[in-house]
């Protein structure tokens, strides 16, 4: 849970193949802090599950599962930490979001959902690298830039005020609770604009 205000100098990258490990780690130390016991334990083994998974893992490694860090660096001794991740399956969903205890209500959540977000975006820098990259290796995006994300029922007011709104009621499924929710991109956008403005000139 996000409980205090605090400034961090935090820089977003993609996850090195060799910091699997420790992103997962992190991820599950704070679900076991901050989600397990509402989850009961179906729903925290079926996550535990889905994040030893090695499928999962493999898509990681070949781009297909692209996780982005954020890392806290330390001025004196410039060592880096890795303090959050973002990870998105194909088609812009948000998979995973995690801020580790501590580094909590400082922005970190913020820049890792903006930076999938820019990931998504169907224009971007990140989608014409994919471009070149065989079907094997390529990210599939909608064409439209919106995210989706199955929201954790504490992070619903998060995501609200990303912009991110509810889909359907909140649901269960393999006793994980979540409120599905999505985010416009900027297709959609202009879409609707030029809806209401044809709708306003008859």
């Amino acid at each position: 849970m996000e409980s205090e205000n605090k400034k961090v100098d935090i820089a977003i990258r993609a996850a090195k193949p060799e910091e699997w490990d420790e992103v997962m780690h992190l991820v599950w130390s704070v679900f076991k802090e901050f989600h397990a016991e509402d989850y009961g334990k179906e729903g925290t083994d079926s996550f535990l599950e889905f994040i030893t998974d090695e499928p999962l893992r493999q898509h990681f490694l070949c781009g297909k599962y692209p996780v982005f860090v954020a890392l806290c660096r330390d001025s004196e001794s410039e060592e880096e930490e890795i303090v959050g991740m973002i990870s998105m399956r194909e088609n812009n969903f948000i998979s995973l979001l995690f801020v580790k205890t501590g580094m909590q209500c400082s922005g970190i959540g913020t820049m890792l959902v903006e930076r999938a977000i820019e990931f998504l975006n169907p224009d971007g820098e990140d989608a014409r690298l994919d471009k070149d990259k065989s079907e094997d290796f390529r990210y599939n995006r909608l064409g439209d830039g919106s995210v989706t994300v199955n929201a954790a029922p504490n992070a619903v007011g998060f995501y609200k005020k990303l912009g991110f709104v509810a889909t359907d009621g909140m649901q269960v499924n393999c006793g994980v609770t979540y409120l599905p929710m999505k985010k416009n991109g900027t297709v959609d956008s202009m879409d609707n604009l030029l809806a209401g403005l044809r709708a306003l000139l008859g």
